[in-house]
Protein backbone atom coordinates (compact mmCIF):
# COMPACT_ATOMS: atom_id res chain seq x y z
CA UNK A 1 0.00 0.00 0.00
CA UNK A 2 2.80 2.45 0.82
CA UNK A 3 4.24 1.79 -2.64
CA UNK A 4 1.15 3.58 -4.03
CA UNK A 5 1.02 6.41 -1.47
CA UNK A 6 4.34 8.04 -2.40
CA UNK A 7 3.60 8.17 -6.14
CA UNK A 8 0.07 9.41 -5.40
CA UNK A 9 1.43 12.21 -3.21
CA UNK A 10 3.91 13.08 -5.96
CA UNK A 11 1.12 13.31 -8.52
CA UNK A 12 -0.97 15.48 -6.19
CA UNK A 13 1.97 17.83 -5.55
CA UNK A 14 2.64 18.11 -9.29
CA UNK A 15 -1.04 18.83 -9.95
CA UNK A 16 -1.05 21.60 -7.34
CA UNK A 17 2.11 23.12 -8.79
CA UNK A 18 0.60 22.96 -12.29
CA UNK A 19 -2.57 24.74 -11.12
CA UNK A 20 -0.52 27.44 -9.37
CA UNK A 21 1.62 27.99 -12.46
CA UNK A 22 -1.49 28.15 -14.65
CA UNK A 23 -3.04 30.76 -12.36
CA UNK A 24 0.13 32.87 -12.33
CA UNK A 25 0.37 32.71 -16.13
CA UNK A 26 -3.32 33.63 -16.43
CA UNK A 27 -2.83 36.59 -14.09
CA UNK A 28 0.23 37.86 -15.93
CA UNK A 29 -1.39 37.69 -19.34
CA UNK A 30 -2.15 41.20 -20.47
CA UNK A 31 -4.99 42.54 -22.53
CA UNK A 32 -4.77 41.32 -26.14
CA UNK A 33 -3.82 43.86 -28.77
CA UNK A 34 -6.93 43.27 -30.85
CA UNK A 35 -9.38 45.47 -32.66
CA UNK A 36 -13.07 44.72 -32.82
CA UNK A 37 -16.21 46.16 -34.33
CA UNK A 38 -19.25 46.90 -32.20
CA UNK A 39 -22.86 46.30 -33.29
CA UNK A 40 -23.06 49.84 -34.65
CA UNK A 41 -20.11 49.25 -36.97
CA UNK A 42 -17.59 51.31 -35.00
CA UNK A 43 -14.07 49.92 -34.71
CA UNK A 44 -12.43 49.79 -31.29
CA UNK A 45 -9.18 48.49 -29.92
CA UNK A 46 -8.49 47.07 -26.50
CA UNK A 47 -5.65 49.61 -26.49
CA UNK A 48 -8.41 52.26 -26.18
CA UNK A 49 -9.01 51.05 -22.62
CA UNK A 50 -5.42 51.37 -21.43
CA UNK A 51 -5.19 53.27 -18.20
CA UNK A 52 -8.61 52.25 -16.91
CA UNK A 53 -10.11 49.01 -15.65
CA UNK A 54 -11.96 46.87 -18.15
CA UNK A 55 -14.53 44.10 -17.84
CA UNK A 56 -14.73 41.78 -20.86
CA UNK A 57 -17.66 39.37 -21.03
CA UNK A 58 -17.96 36.49 -23.48
CA UNK A 59 -21.61 35.57 -23.84
CA UNK A 60 -24.37 34.37 -26.14
CA UNK A 61 -28.02 35.25 -26.56
CA UNK A 62 -28.95 31.54 -26.21
CA UNK A 63 -27.08 31.18 -22.91
CA UNK A 64 -29.57 31.25 -19.98
CA UNK A 65 -26.90 32.25 -17.43
CA UNK A 66 -25.76 35.09 -19.71
CA UNK A 67 -29.26 36.49 -20.00
CA UNK A 68 -29.90 36.00 -16.28
CA UNK A 69 -26.83 38.03 -15.26
CA UNK A 70 -27.62 41.00 -17.54
CA UNK A 71 -29.33 43.04 -14.76
CA UNK A 72 -26.24 42.55 -12.56
CA UNK A 73 -23.90 43.66 -15.36
CA UNK A 74 -26.08 46.65 -16.19
CA UNK A 75 -26.03 47.69 -12.52
CA UNK A 76 -22.23 47.38 -12.43
CA UNK A 77 -21.97 49.44 -15.60
CA UNK A 78 -24.32 52.12 -14.27
CA UNK A 79 -22.34 52.49 -11.04
CA UNK A 80 -18.77 52.05 -12.26
CA UNK A 81 -18.64 53.37 -15.83
CA UNK A 82 -18.75 56.97 -14.55
CA UNK A 83 -15.76 56.06 -12.35
CA UNK A 84 -13.77 54.83 -15.36
CA UNK A 85 -14.72 51.18 -15.86
CA UNK A 86 -14.93 50.05 -19.46
CA UNK A 87 -17.25 47.15 -20.32
CA UNK A 88 -17.11 45.15 -23.54
CA UNK A 89 -19.29 42.13 -24.19
CA UNK A 90 -18.31 39.74 -26.96
CA UNK A 91 -20.86 37.35 -28.41
CA UNK A 92 -19.42 34.07 -29.62
CA UNK A 93 -19.35 33.16 -33.32
CA UNK A 94 -22.42 30.92 -33.23
CA UNK A 95 -24.65 33.87 -32.32
CA UNK A 96 -26.37 35.99 -34.95
CA UNK A 97 -26.15 39.80 -35.28
CA UNK A 98 -29.94 40.15 -35.52
CA UNK A 99 -30.30 38.29 -32.20
CA UNK A 100 -27.68 40.54 -30.61
CA UNK A 101 -29.40 43.69 -31.83
CA UNK A 102 -32.78 42.45 -30.59
CA UNK A 103 -31.33 41.49 -27.19
CA UNK A 104 -29.58 44.87 -26.85
CA UNK A 105 -32.86 46.66 -27.54
CA UNK A 106 -35.06 44.38 -25.42
CA UNK A 107 -32.72 44.31 -22.40
CA UNK A 108 -31.44 47.88 -22.91
CA UNK A 109 -27.79 46.84 -22.70
CA UNK A 110 -25.79 50.08 -22.33
CA UNK A 111 -22.22 48.85 -22.86
CA UNK A 112 -20.33 47.89 -26.02
CA UNK A 113 -21.35 44.68 -27.73
CA UNK A 114 -19.24 42.97 -30.36
CA UNK A 115 -19.88 39.83 -32.38
CA UNK A 116 -16.88 37.52 -32.69
CA UNK A 117 -17.87 36.25 -36.13
CA UNK A 118 -14.58 34.44 -36.80
CA UNK A 119 -13.69 33.36 -33.25
CA UNK A 120 -10.56 35.53 -33.38
CA UNK A 121 -11.39 37.37 -30.15
CA UNK A 122 -12.20 34.17 -28.27
CA UNK A 123 -8.83 32.78 -29.38
CA UNK A 124 -7.03 35.95 -28.25
CA UNK A 125 -8.49 35.47 -24.76
CA UNK A 126 -7.06 31.95 -24.31
CA UNK A 127 -9.52 30.10 -26.51
CA UNK A 128 -12.78 30.99 -24.74
CA UNK A 129 -15.49 28.45 -25.55
CA UNK A 130 -17.82 28.62 -22.53
CA UNK A 131 -20.35 31.32 -21.79
CA UNK A 132 -20.44 33.35 -19.75
CA UNK A 133 -16.71 33.93 -19.27
CA UNK A 134 -15.53 37.15 -17.66
CA UNK A 135 -12.17 38.87 -17.56
CA UNK A 136 -11.55 41.85 -15.31
CA UNK A 137 -8.43 43.85 -16.10
CA UNK A 138 -6.71 46.44 -13.97
CA UNK A 139 -5.86 49.88 -15.33
CA UNK A 140 -2.38 48.45 -15.98
CA UNK A 141 -3.87 45.76 -18.23
CA UNK A 142 -3.29 42.84 -15.85
CA UNK A 143 -5.91 40.16 -15.33
CA UNK A 144 -7.47 40.66 -11.89
CA UNK A 145 -10.21 38.06 -12.34
CA UNK A 146 -11.11 35.31 -14.78
CA UNK A 147 -14.47 33.75 -14.03
CA UNK A 148 -16.38 31.13 -15.94
CA UNK A 149 -20.06 31.20 -15.00
CA UNK A 150 -22.34 33.93 -13.75
CA UNK A 151 -21.19 36.91 -11.76
CA UNK A 152 -23.09 39.15 -9.39
CA UNK A 153 -22.90 42.89 -8.82
CA UNK A 154 -21.72 42.15 -5.30
CA UNK A 155 -18.82 40.01 -6.54
CA UNK A 156 -17.74 42.55 -9.13
CA UNK A 157 -18.15 45.46 -6.73
CA UNK A 158 -15.83 43.74 -4.29
CA UNK A 159 -13.17 43.31 -6.98
CA UNK A 160 -13.61 46.85 -8.28
CA UNK A 161 -13.42 48.31 -4.76
CA UNK A 162 -10.16 46.49 -4.16
CA UNK A 163 -8.91 48.14 -7.38
CA UNK A 164 -9.76 51.59 -6.02
CA UNK A 165 -13.06 52.24 -7.79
Amino acid sequence: MTQFIKPAIGVIVLAIVAVLIFNVVQTKQGLPEQTFTDLDGKTHSFEDFKGKPLLVIFWATDCPACVQELPELKAVYKEYAPKGLGVVSIALAHDKPEHLLAMRLEKQIPYLISWDKTGELADAFNNVRVTPTHFLYSADGDVVMRKIGSVSKEMLSEKLSSMGL
